[in-house]
């Protein structure tokens, strides 16, 4: 019997991390397009989806994360993102701004989403 409720508690663990997860893809993208649309420095400029694409996985990536209470490797994964554009940053003032309204907020739904799951059915 203690097996089985085992068995069932890692599974609703999983499910919860996986919604928590799904949540971190389509709708937070839609959600972080709308808010920081209006400060695009080039609005001609198609919509960048392998930013969307990163910011999807830095969103997973810091789920996981809360849900194993490694919080400072959560600045890790802010830290590998600013590099990869640390080039772009400096050079564009306009650009900066967006990139960090987008990451900030990504940051914010991410750390919200991994810790309503974590403390809903515990960590990972």
């Amino acid at each position: 019997m203690d097996i089985l409720l085992i068995k069932l508690n890692v599974i609703i663990k999983i499910a919860a991390y996986l919604v928590a997860c799904i949540f971190a893809h389509w709708p937070s993208n839609w959600l972080i397009r709308k808010i920081i649309r209006r400060w695009k420095p080039d609005k001609d400029e198609p919509t960048d989806r392998i930013g969307a694409f990163i910011g999807t996985l830095e969103r997973i990536l810091t789920i996981i994360l809360v849900g194993l209470e490694s919080y400072a490797a959560v600045g890790f994964v802010v830290t590998m993102k600013s590099i990869a554009r640390y080039e772009r940053v400096q050079k564009e003032k306009a650009f900066a701004e967006y990139f960090l309204a987008g990451t900030m907020l990504s940051m914010l739904i991410a750390l919200i989403l991994g810790l309503i799951v974590q403390r809903t059915v515990g960590k990972l």
